[in-house]
């Protein structure tokens, strides 16, 4: 799974780059867990072909004008490829784990710094293609990937930065998560490091 929040992580910066597969499997995804979420909350109140052709037209509402509104407010390397934005996803990770699937102290905050360290290695890669070594030049897109924030876009920065904000109280506690580490972790240097470099007499 921590796997998985790092490649989860790694495609995020992209999803706001209109004609990408990132983008279409993401809003397809959330189209899916929208109708699904739909469709049981509503199983005692319609019938079989009702729950069905209204849990298609939530995946619909989700895909496709969703999507366009995300793209009508967005555009490629602007807020969404900032520092910023890395802690964003990150943070909601963390939130997501603990709130909702279940995940323990330690997992959540293992998944969200996985998250994180994915978006940053995209945005990381994404500026050194900036810079052409072959040629020793740097291309016009330098410094429009690994930025704090997009002053250019200043309304949405702010948002993300509220979003972010928000979403931190709603963390688990990471005197929590750092005692799971010591109960699971703490006796890491018996597996890797030999005793006597760390035994006293």
């Amino acid at each position: 799974m921590l796997t998985v929040a790092g490649l989860v992580g790694g495609i995020l910066p992209d999803i706001d780059l209109k004609q990408s597969q990132p983008s279409r499997a993401l809003f397809s995804l959330l189209g899916l867990v929208a109708a699904l979420a739909w469709l049981f909350a509503n199983l005692a109140d319609y019938t079989g072909i009702e729950l069905w052709l209204g849990a298609i037209v939530v995946f619909c509402v989700v895909r496709l004008p969703l999507w366009w509104l995300f793209h009508s407010v967005t555009t490629h390397r602007g807020i969404l490829h900032s520092l910023i934005a890395a802690l964003m996803a990150g943070v909601l990770m963390c939130v997501v784990a603990w709130q909702y699937l279940g995940a323990s102290a330690l997992q959540s905050w293992l998944l969200g710094c996985f998250m994180c360290l994915g978006y940053l290695i995209h945005l990381t890669l994404d500026e050194i293609y900036s810079v052409d070594f072959t040629g020793v030049r740097i291309r016009r897109s330098f410094g429009s990937a690994l930025k704090p924030l997009d002053v250019s876009q200043l309304p949405a920065s702010c948002l993300v930065i509220f979003i972010t904000g928000v979403a931190w109280f709603w963390l688990p506690p990471y005197e929590t998560a750092w005692s799971q580490w010591q109960a699971a972790y703490g006796y890491w240097q018996t597996a890797l490091v030999p005793g006597w470099l760390y035994s006293h007499p």
